[in-house]
């Protein structure tokens, strides 16, 4: 069984450590956690090698095979008010009996499975919109850099470089250059809004999910966790939901052309697996999913709304650059004349760069604005231009 999990994780992106982050922890617990989970019950389900046939069925005078496929693929059932039977659920069918019909078995891999894309498609969605831009103006610019003479890198052993410092104030150009088109020309105000909406359709799926799950289940996965464990007389909420014996007609003509009806008893070993997988399911939705999407959402509305403060910035961006003391003037400026999704975009460079060099493009940054018409800092003259260490 570890085989099978780690077969499935180390497919998914569960593993891949990124060097560049372009979104939230939170936001990796759906694409990530939550993807490899679902790939993994998958995989459990259509396992047979730790629980043999999915489906063994007891009948005379039918091959069993036959009966088998003929019960795993039309839907067995069971009455849920026989009395002294051998097996809950299993029992004489009267004129007045009620019966439940099983058949989400056969359809428990492809949910599973849909799941899981449903879970991936936000991540693809931003990663389609951001389109690797931080990736390429951070490229080089998450280590420490040298001054060494000349202008060449250093290269280390493991065919790795660190970059000189005329190498990283050439690169921070190329970052300022960005950063000043898409401050000047406004290109980066749907920025934040495709990523907090993509955010909302993390939270929209997970509740769109439970529903479905519900549904799925006849309306019983809501307090399936809750209930789960409790015994009412030996008449398990797990036993009702995902019951281990269940009943199977099976009909054919005999030699004269009589209509013989053939009642079968049907072991129904996958459900050994389904009713722990769904029990998992229940709390991982309940207890992490749905508090932890709520909570991201509730930080960015928080953000919006503090990201015009000096003292907000100055606590994040510091927090996102450990070690390294930021100008105050410079954290009131971009405070003071940014967009939210300007200061988001910032505040993303900022977790994938070296401090120092965050540091510096801060700075550099701000001078920029400081001389944009119509500031109120645009005569200070006080600032170091682009290139010159700080």
């Amino acid at each position: 069984m570890i085989g099978v999990f780690s077969t499935v994780v180390s497919q998914s992106r569960l593993t891949r450590i990124r060097l560049v982050t372009i979104d939230n922890p939170a936001f990796r617990v759906h694409y990530r956690l939550t993807f490899a989970i679902l790939l993994a019950c998958t995989t459990l389900v259509c396992s047979r090698q730790y629980i043999g046939e999915h489906i063994r069925c007891i009948a005379t005078g039918v091959p069993n095979n036959v009966v088998n496929t003929y019960c795993f693929f039309t839907a067995t059932y069971t009455v849920p008010d026989t009395n002294h039977s051998a097996h809950p659920g299993v029992g004489p069918v009267h004129w007045d009996s009620r019966t439940v019909r099983h058949s989400y078995y056969q359809w428990v891999p492809f949910v599973l499975f849909g799941q899981a894309l449903l879970f991936y498609l936000p991540h693809l969605m931003w990663r389609s919109y951001e389109a690797g831009t931080i990736r390429l103006l951070v490229n080089g610019l998450q280590r420490l850099y040298l001054k060494v003479d000349g202008d060449q890198d250093v290269t280390v052993p493991g065919a790795r470089s660190i970059p000189s410092e005329a190498t990283r104030w050439a690169k921070l150009r190329e970052v300022m250059n960005h950063l000043d088109t898409v401050t000047r020309f406004r290109l980066n105000r749907n920025w934040a809004a495709v990523l907090i909406g993509c955010e909302v359709l993390n939270l929209v799926n997970v509740v769109f999910q439970m529903k479905l799950m519900d549904k799925f289940l006849g309306g019983q996965f809501y307090g399936y966790g809750l209930h789960a464990f409790d015994d009412d007389n030996g008449d398990r909420l797990f036993d009702r939901v995902f019951p281990k014996m269940t009943k199977c007609d099976f009909h054919k003509f005999g030699p004269s052309g009589t209509m013989q009806t053939h009642d079968a008893m049907c072991v129904m070993a996958l459900n050994i697996i389904n009713e722990k997988i769904y029990a998992v399911l229940w709390f991982w939705f309940v207890l992490v999913l749905l508090p932890v999407s709520v909570a991201a959402l509730v930080w960015r509305g928080v953000q919006y709304a503090l990201h015009s403060r000096e003292s907000f910035n100055r606590l994040l961006l510091r927090e996102a650059s450990p070690g390294v003391r930021l100008d105050p003037v410079d954290l009131a400026i971009i405070a003071r004349q940014t967009t939210y999704s300007d200061w988001l975009f910032m505040y993303y460079l900022s977790g994938n760069m070296d401090g120092a060099v965050f540091r510096d493009l801060l700075h550099s940054y701000a001078t920029g604005l400081r001389k944009e018409p119509g500031s109120q800092d645009s005569d200070d003259d006080d600032t170091a231009p682009l290139g010159k260490a700080i």
